[in-house]
Parts: C-alpha cells; sequence; structure tokens
C-alpha cells in the first residue's frame, strides 16, 4: 500500500455545541464514571453508549478528549467483562437476554473504539495546536487503544461463532494502515494494563486468532488462546518480506488467510505478509516444558488456563497449512444425530444402557441394590451435632418431638408411583432410557468421505461446542458412526451450521475400571474404535477428558468379555474427550482389588458411573 493511499475510517462529524453528562475535563469524567453502578454491568454499559455517543460529536481538543477516555477507560473494561461473561456458555441461538447484552457489548466496544480514533485523527491533523504532550505519542497510544478495542468486537464475533458485521476487519486495518503512514507501529506504549506492546503486536492479536481456527475451539480455550496471543503474538512478524504462511489485505474487510491463497496472485498493495515462525519456536518451547512437567497447562490467572491440547492446536494451525483430504459433494438428505459420549455409547451398544452392556440385556438392578446405592437413602454414620445439643440451648417455645414421630397432623403423603421413581423401584427402565437419550434429525448440506456439513434449522438442544462427541446415522442405515464436530458457525436469523469429522465407522462400547493404588475405580463409559487398516489407523480408545492418561492401566468390561490394556500415546484431546492408542496387558492380581460395593478410590470417581 502506498503512502498515498487514502485511509478508509468512518468518524461522525462534530456537531454538538453542548456536552451534558459532566464537565468536559478529566476530573469531571473521573466524578461521573466513579458514581456508576458497578455492580450492574447492563446499567453501566448503557450509561457509557449514550455517553460516548454524545462525547464523539462534541468538538474538543485531541489531549483533552484523550483524558477523558482514559479517565473512563477503566469503567468500559469493566463493563465488557462483565457483560463477556453472560454471554458465554449460552445456546448457540442466544436467548434474548444474552442476545442484547452481546450487542450492547459491541455497540460499547464500537462507540470507544471511535473515540480513540478521533483522538488520532485530530492529533495527527492539527498536530500544531497539541500541547503539553507529543503529538505523536499522543497518536500512538489512542491508535493502540482504538485497535484493541476493535480487536474486542472481532473476539466476541468468534466468541459467539457468527461471521464478523459493522466493518470490523477493515476498521482494525485501516487503523493500522494510519499507524503505519506515521511511522508509529512498533513504538513501545504503556497498554494500561501494568506492561507495555505496540501497535503492531496489538494489531496481530486477532489477524493470528483468525488463523488458529477459532471456529474449531470451545469458548473457555478461545479465551486462553486470545491470552496466549497477548502474551507471545508479539514474536510475530506483520510486515515480513517473504517466506511467511499468511497475508492480509489492509484494503478487505477480511481476516487474514494462506499467502498462497488465490486472493494474493496479484499482490494487492494493501498486502501484508504474517511470518509466524518465530511464534511457532517460542510455542513449541513452552509445549516442551508443558510435556517435561507431565503436560501441564499454562496458567495466566485463576480464571484463564491454556490447556496442552490447545496450544498444540495453535502450534499446528500457525505451523502449516491445512488442506481439506476430501472434496465436498452437495447433499440433501436429513441424519440421525445423538449428542454426547453417554448418548453415544447408549445408541453404539443397540439402545442398551450401560448396565445392560456390562451385565447384559434386560438387566436390572435388584431393589436392594439399588436403594444401596443411593447416597440419600444410606444410614449416615456421621456425628449428629443436634443430638449432644443442651436442652437449653433450645428455645422454650418449642415443643420437643421424638425423632421418629412426625408431628400430628404433619405426615407427608407420597404417591405410590412416585414413590416408586425416587426409591427407583419402577420397572421402566425403557421408558427412561427412551427419555433420557435421544437423537435428532438434522439436514445435510454436504458430504465427504471425511464427513458432513450439518445445518441444526431448528434451536440445538443445550450447548453445543466444538470438539464434542456424536453419533450419525444415515437414513435405513442400522449402523451409528461416531464422529465429533470439528467448527461450529452460528448465522444470524439462519440455521447453525456444524461441520462433523467421522473419527470412526464403529464403536463398540465398553465399561472401564481404572488401576489405582486402593483398587479398581467403579466402571466407566469408554468406546474402543477399531482398527482401520485402509488408512493404518491402530485401534484406539475415547475416553471422557478427565481421569485418564498416558501409561494408566484399564480394565475393560462388557457382558461376557473382559481385557486388561495399558493407554499409550495420547491422538487427541478437547475439552470432552480423550482419544488413546493402547497395548494390551497382564492381568491385574486379585489381592486388594476394590470390590464393587466397595468405595470409590477417590471423591469424584463415583460420579463416572453417571456419565
Amino acid at each position: 500500500m502506498s503512502d498515498k493511499a487514502p485511509v478508509k475510517l468512518r468518524i461522525p462529524r462534530q456537531d454538538l455545541e453542548a456536552f451534558s453528562r459532566f464537565t468536559l475535563s478529566q476530573t469531571g469524567a473521573a466524578e461521573w464514571a466513579a458514581a456508576l453502578p458497578v455492580t450492574n454491568a447492563r446499567e453501566v454499559a448503557l450509561a457509557l453508549v449514550q455517553t460516548l455517543g454524545e462525547l464523539n460529536r462534541v468538538a474538543l481538543p485531541a489531549a483533552d478528549r484523550y483524558a477523558i477516555l482514559e479517565a473512563i477507560r477503566p469503567n468500559m473494561n469493566v463493563a465488557v467483562a462483565s457483560l463477556s461473561r453472560k454471554v458465554i456458555n449460552q445456546p448457540l441461538v442466544l436467548p434474548e437476554e444474552p442476545r442484547q447484552l452481546a450487542e450492547l457489548s459491541d455497540q460499547l466496544l464500537g462507540l470507544a473504539s471511535t473515540a480513540y480514533t478521533l483522538v488520532a485523527v485530530h492529533a495527527i491533523r492539527d498536530r500544531g495546536k497539541v500541547t503539553g504532550v507529543n503529538p505523536a505519542r499522543l497518536a500512538c497510544e489512542a491508535l493502540q487503544r482504538a485497535i484493541d478495542l476493535t480487536a474486542g468486537k472481532i473476539f466476541q464475533y468468534f466468541l459467539l461463532y457468527q461471521p464478523s458485521e459493522g466493518r470490523a476487519w477493515q476498521t482494525l486495518h485501516q487503523l493500522y494502515h494510519l499507524a503505519e503512514r506515521q511511522h508509529l507501529t512498533r513504538l513501545r506504549v504503556d497498554n494500561g494494563q501494568n506492561g507495555s506492546t505496540t501497535i503492531q503486536a496489538t494489531w496481530l492479536r486477532p489477524v493470528l486468532l483468525s488463523c488458529c481456527k477459532p471456529n474449531q475451539v470451545r469458548q473457555g480455550d478461545l479465551t486462553a488462546m486470545f491470552r496466549c496471543l497477548q502474551e507471545w503474538g508479539g514474536e510475530a512478524e506483520g510486515d515480513a518480506q517473504h517466506g511467511a504462511l499468511f497475508a492480509v489485505d489492509l484494503d478487505a474487510d477480511q481476516p487474514a488467510t494462506y499467502a498462497k491463497s488465490t486472493r494474493f496472485t496479484d499482490r494487492p498493495e494493501g498486502m501484508r505478509l504474517v511470518d509466524t515462525a518465530a511464534l511457532v519456536v517460542h510455542l513449541r518451547a513452552i509445549a516442551a516444558e508443558s510435556e517435561d512437567h507431565g503436560r501441564r497447562d499454562v496458567v495466566f490467572d485463576k480464571d484463564v488456563r491454556l490447556h496442552h491440547h490447545t496450544l498444540l492446536h495453535v502450534i499446528e494451525a500457525l505451523s502449516s497449512v491445512s488442506m481439506r483430504n476430501f472434496n465436498r459433494t452437495p447433499a440433501q438428505q436429513n441424519l440421525q444425530v445423538t449428542l454426547g459420549l453417554s448418548n453415544a455409547h447408549y445408541f453404539s451398544a443397540g439402545k442398551q444402557n450401560f448396565d445392560e452392556v456390562l451385565h447384559g440385556k434386560g438387566y436390572q438392578p435388584p431393589a436392594g441394590k439399588r436403594i444401596a446405592i443411593n447416597p440419600f437413602l444410606v444410614e449416615q454414620k456421621r456425628r449428629d451435632p443436634w443430638v449432644e445439643a443442651s436442652p437449653d440451648d433450645i428455645f422454650s417455645g418449642e415443643e420437643q418431638a421424638l425423632p421418629d414421630e412426625p408431628a400430628a397432623g404433619q405426615g407427608i403423603n407420597v404417591d405410590a408411583d412416585i414413590r416408586a421413581k425416587l426409591l427407583k423401584e419402577d420397572d421402566t427402565g425403557h421408558l427412561q432410557d427412551t427419555t433420557r437419550f435421544r437423537e435428532y434429525r438434522v439436514k445435510c448440506i454436504n458430504a465427504s468421505p471425511g464427513g458432513y456439513c450439518l445445518a441444526w434449522e431448528a434451536s440445538p438442544p443445550g450447548v453445543i461446542r466444538s470438539g464434542d462427541l456424536l453419533c450419525v446415522r444415515e437414513k435405513d442405515n442400522p449402523h451409528w458412526v461416531l464422529a465429533t464436530i470439528r467448527w461450529v458457525s452460528q448465522l444470524e436469523g439462519k440455521s447453525t451450521l456444524m461441520g462433523v469429522e467421522l473419527l470412526s465407522p464403529g464403536a463398540e462400547p465398553w465399561g472401564a475400571r481404572i488401576h489405582a493404588e486402593s483398587g479398581l475405580s467403579e466402571p466407566i463409559r469408554v468406546l474402543l474404535l477399531p482398527e482401520i487398516k485402509l488408512v493404518a489407523q491402530p485401534p484406539t480408545l475415547v475416553t471422557p477428558h478427565s481421569g485418564f492418561r498416558e501409561g494408566q492401566g484399564l480394565t475393560l468390561l462388557r457382558y461376557g468379555e473382559t481385557r486388561n490394556i495399558c493407554l499409550q500415546r495420547l491422538v487427541a484431546a478437547t475439552g470432552t474427550y480423550s482419544q488413546f492408542e493402547f497395548r494390551k496387558a497382564a492381568a491385574r492380581p486379585e489381592t486388594g482389588v476394590k470390590e464393587d460395593r466397595g468405595l470409590p478410590a477417590s471423591p469424584f470417581q463415583s460420579i463416572w458411573s453417571e456419565i
């Protein structure tokens, strides 16, 4: 892009003669901000939106406008962070209230970015009128703030799996172009968070995030990725000369893509190469250190944790070109889909629940055992402090009742059917299974030998995330195919799109007991994927994400069969499941093995039988 190319930024006219919110000074803005109701993020955000909308239309010297914005900036950061927490972990089709909060956050970020853009433009245009501060320094800091806020808008689109709107990418690139024209991209500036950065590093953060396939990552992992790129994204080079893997067009309203893309065949003037080689080397060193410490996560703070598998995803995305293995062909058919490990286990077993997989079809635990395993019906052995209470401590107006005698007239009559369900004495197990384990009819847009693109036209059930397991079955095909969600995209007012990758044409349902020092854990649902000789894939085991690790011994169980294995290399891991290679192992000695009815090896392992 030549220096003569115009910068395409939209800024409002300053057509207001008066400002009604506070005295136009840093002190007045600070006093107004201090009076905001900090516990009500929505009210604070609304107040800031109204104030910034008016402030952007008032004529002010660049330095005064910047001082006012810096005074209210902490409140903007807190409001945006609070709103962000309220819109994540929601269904892909946002309910009304989270949708309104997301729109409010987007509006606040946009107005704040415009406010700082005004400071930069006026500081550059009227540099002779700027007093008390270096005009270049003022423009540099204002542009860094504006780019950071625009990056926040883009990050929220990624977080909600929505396409970016409102010229967000073009605004980001044009702000960077303006800084580039003024030779400000590499100057160190205070980022307002007890640290320093550069305009180039701030611009690269969302650019690199777009290269990391964010629609394939869960929301929590996406937040950690964004923080990772804030910490180390400066290692990348945003104006490389040659040999870079990615490129971006500063004139386009689009994210970065591969430099070899047809988009850059004619090498447009706005093309900038993004070299990630140094960043990848740095991240690989961090990953190696994590491996040496047993795959420890990178902890940024108490709320943000970069999991090892997410770090590997970032490294893979930034270091190599991802090519599609199969061509997609349009398909107009409906598929049967079931979500989650429990559902995949149930339907892969031919609609047998976990007890039936372990003990045979039609198995029902005896009533005595069902009561005994109910923690609410087991006699508590803990000391009851009320037994030792002194009668003098009891309020004199209360009447003392015998512990086993209900007060007169206060007996509770429980319906026989309800009581049977509470005590699990009913024999409607099949009806309960069909209610608990559900399958859905989903439209298939296109297909390939490696997977499907599915369109969920109705509101998807619950929270669907990339990395979740699911089973897919075509019409008139009795066999379920195990798959995983690789990416999701929510189109406003339209269907939810999911990219589904097939893991195995068949999955065998088993129960797994973990070998521990105290014995064997309770059985846990796992899926054994058979060997696929055509692609040289050995047998693997799909387990829940937590509780399983390389080198662990397991006993696999299903009706009439027992196998002892040792988990080997971790093949894949998401926030939902892990996939291991394994080898056969010797049978575990019976001595010291915990009986089925004993206590679990840890306080948490007892929940695995319900997963």
